[in-house]
């Protein structure tokens, strides 16, 4: 008897053992009907560990341009109590290797195969049962592990693998596109980079014929959400005529009963306690706006909230209109900065600005929003020329986002300049740390020359410069040794750099 991967306590990327295969395992549910399988799919390990570390922070964003850290934070907090998560300072100085390469590594276990057991198993087991008297919910269920799984898959190619660049050579292999529930069929090859984007196509393609209008939770991936996934898939292989279908059919379908029921009017948001703003929560007219069920929420996934406290940059914080734009009110607020001793040297940050969005004040998602949804058509719009469409998109958020009386922006006289507004409004939208401005830096790198691409990323600590080139190994995420000695046939050499 086969029993589903899900089943098993050790991972298939880094065992081979099969002693367990004929033994069902006490108290646990072998499911057998649509409605069993489509359950599995509400497993907190798909939402919760997606790029997170152990302490549900990510390197990822400290390796961008949207945070500072100084040097007597990384001295004491980093060096002196030797951190479990070094791997934050490491990417903040680009320091490889960044993770210790004979250890766990949380992004790839825990972030992308854990999950994906549940996918794979989802759709193995639902079309091993699908007939005519179950169709519909059992492709309801195939449409989101289909999603679930595209949307894995897609953000595990680009974090590990080189910057990807539409029309050239993108054959560098990267993970095994594990798609087979069996503990018995053998871990695949690595896949190219652009062979992991065509299965991403293909397993999108899947989905959206048969995926539901609605689903029970923004955890849950509707049309809407498929659609959103299709329209920033192409935001990477720059077919923004394809950005521009996608985005409209899902944001055109998500407003039907208006662009209130998808984002807040920061206009009607409070502090709870105005007298200590750094300490108070946000109210919003439906009280979810600090919940996973906020109404902004359109794919959900745990974002990391450690970088909440943490300094943005001086050039994220410029980008913010301080009079007018609500989201510097809410979520930006002067502090007393961090202070310590390390080695006898006291260090002392003195008054900072820190960004407080996800703490407990405003919910965040790794996932997908409906205002970077709409961002998404703007982008589409002003890169396929349609200057008046993609400002006018622009404004409807802004509306939502400004004092109210605040003029609209007028039309620039370049499209480089409308783009380069809609990207600005999108990196002010976008949580400040994780996978979001990764993924956007690494996106632009295959644009050199533009505006808005970045050869290097520049950090500081004390008198000290780093930097590291966006298109170079520097942003990419080696597979750890625990993988690699179970999988000898990938023929990838152990990474043997001290750590």
């Amino acid at each position: 008897m086969r029993i589903p991967l899900i089943l098993i306590a050790a991972i298939v990327l880094s065992t081979s053992c099969k002693k367990f295969l004929d033994v069902e395992p006490k108290g646990k549910l072998i499911p057998q009907t649509v409605s069993e399988f489509d359950h599995l799919l509400d497993n907190e390990d798909i939402v919760k560990y997606i790029f997170l570390d152990n302490n549900s922070g990510s390197m990822l964003g400290y390796m961008t341009d949207n945070m500072v850290m100084t040097d007597g934070y990384a001295k004491i907090i980093y060096i002196g109590a030797s951190s479990p998560n070094m791997e934050r300072y490491y990417g903040y100085i680009f320091r490889q290797p960044y993770k210790n390469p004979n250890s766990v590594d949380y992004f790839w276990d825990w972030g992308t195969y854990r999950p994906m057991k549940y996918f794979n198993n989802v759709i193995d087991g639902v079309n091993g049962i699908r007939n005519a008297d179950n169709a519909a919910d059992a492709d309801a269920t195939l449409a989101q592990a289909y999603t679930d799984r595209a949307w894995a898959y897609f953000h595990t190619n680009i974090i590990y693998g080189p910057v990807y660049k539409p029309g050239a050579n993108n054959n560098a292999k990267v993970l095994p596109y594990v798609t087979s529930s069996d503990v018995e069929t053998p871990v695949p090859d690595l896949s190219t980079e652009e062979e992991v984007m065509s299965k991403v196509l293909g397993d999108l393609q899947k989905a959206l014929p048969i995926a539901p209008v609605a689903t029970n939770f923004p955890s849950r991936p509707n049309k809407t959400a498929t659609q959103a996934m299709l329209a920033y898939y192409h935001l990477f292989t720059q077919k923004y005529d394809s950005v521009v279908y996608y985005a409209n059919l899902a944001w055109t379908a998500a407003t039907v009963q208006g662009v209130d029921k998808v984002l807040y009017d920061f206009n009607t948001l409070a502090f709870a306690n105005p007298a200590s703003p750094a300490t108070s929560a946000i109210t919003s007219p439906d009280n979810k706006i600090y919940t996973s069920a906020s109404r902004e929420n359109l794919l959900y996934r745990v974002a990391d909230a450690t970088a909440g406290r943490f300094y943005p940059s001086d050039e994220f914080i410029n980008l913010f209109d301080q009079a007018k734009d609500l989201r510097y009110k809410y979520f930006f607020q002067l502090t007393a900065g961090f202070k310590g001793t390390y080695l006898g040297v006291n260090y002392d940050d003195g008054q900072r600005v820190e960004y407080f969005r996800g703490v407990g004040r405003f919910n965040m998602t790794a996932g997908f929003t409906y205002p970077e949804l709409l961002l998404m058509r703007a982008e589409g719009y002003a890169r396929t020329n349609k200057l008046a469409e993609a400002m006018a998109d622009l404004n409807t958020l802004r509306k939502y986002r400004f004092v109210t009386g605040t003029p609209p922006l007028a039309m620039p006289a370049t499209q480089d300049l409308v783009i380069q507004l809609v990207l600005d409004e999108r990196r002010r939208e976008l949580p400040l740390g994780h996978i979001k401005r990764f993924m956007d830096l690494k996106r632009f790198a295959a644009e050199p020359g533009k505006p808005w691409s970045k050869s290097k990323i520049v950090h500081q600590l004390g008198t000290v410069t780093f930097q590291g080139t966006v298109d170079s190994p520097d942003f990419m995420l080696p597979i750890s040794n625990t993988i690699l000695l179970f999988n000898p046939q990938w023929g990838i050499p152990l990474d043997t750099r001290p750590y």
